[in-house]
């Protein structure tokens, strides 16, 4: 119960303080510009090949959209659940880092607000939830949890590549690695094709995630009180995951 505690006044202060800090939409129009150069310039700018291939399979399109709007929201959850049943050692850290990156994640959002593909006059995305799937996220109960000018970091793709990098490395069966690497795959293709997320707001979402898993490790070597706690949980988990990485003899 605690847990659950936990992260519904998490989620709660983290799309309220979103909805708080929606941006000025041409400043969000302009950092998209920007990030749209930088991806020309580093030839990472397939954004609209993507979508334009996924347009030409509109069964495809709808169900992507529709994991888009309801993954995110089960798999997250279903994963904590299975570490805390499975790895209740490892538990604790995982979801520090999580709380922590979303908190890095909307300090972002505050201070450069982005807008998504979809919503960029001009460039010839498409808006696939509205314009294909009929749902509109700017109107009604959605408007009021969803800030559109925060794309960049992408934590749907942050969160999906938390559960697919952990979950591979405590995962034993090499069938259940390739499933749980897969989904961070599906999310990356998903919010790409669908115009929600650049390339770059993806990068940022791993990078994010990362920063989380560190902002922790730090901290707890700044309160040595935190040390043993954390010292016994790699002795117990570091030889298990090499274990599952060593080829068989």
């Amino acid at each position: 119960m605690r847990e659950w505690l936990i992260f519904a006044v998490a989620l709660l202060a983290y799309e309220g303080s979103r909805a708080l800090v929606i941006g000025n939409a041409s400043v969000a129009i302009t950092n998209a510009t920007g990030i749209i150069d930088w991806e020309k310039s580093s030839g990472l700018f397939v954004e609209l090949s993507v979508q334009q291939w996924l347009l030409n399979h509109l069964v495809l399109t709808k169900l992507l959209n529709d994991f888009y709007m309801v993954a995110h929201w089960v798999v997250t959850p279903l994963f904590f659940i299975w570490l805390y049943r499975s790895r209740r050692h490892l538990y604790p850290y995982v979801r520090n880092a999580f709380l922590a990156a979303n908190g890095i994640a909307l300090i972002i959002y505050i201070v450069y607000p982005v807008a998504p593909p979809r919503l960029l006059p001009g460039m010839g995305f498409v808006d696939t939830l509205g314009g294909v799937s009929k749902i509109d996220l700017h109107g009604g109960v959605f408007s009021k949890w969803f800030n559109a000018d925060a794309a960049i970091p992408s934590m749907h793709f942050g969160y999906a590549f938390m559960i697919g990098i952990v979950a591979a490395l405590l995962l034993n069966n090499w069938a259940y690695r390739i499933i749980v690497l897969a989904y961070p795959a599906l999310v990356f293709f998903t919010i790409t094709g669908t115009a929600n997320h650049y390339i770059a707001d993806s990068l940022a979402g791993a990078l994010v995630i990362a920063a989380g898993f560190l902002l922790v490790h730090f901290w707890s070597m700044l309160w040595p009180h935190m040390r043993p706690a954390l010292v016994g949980t790699a002795r117990r988990v570091y030889p298990a995951v090499t274990s599952t990485l060593r080829p068989p003899e």
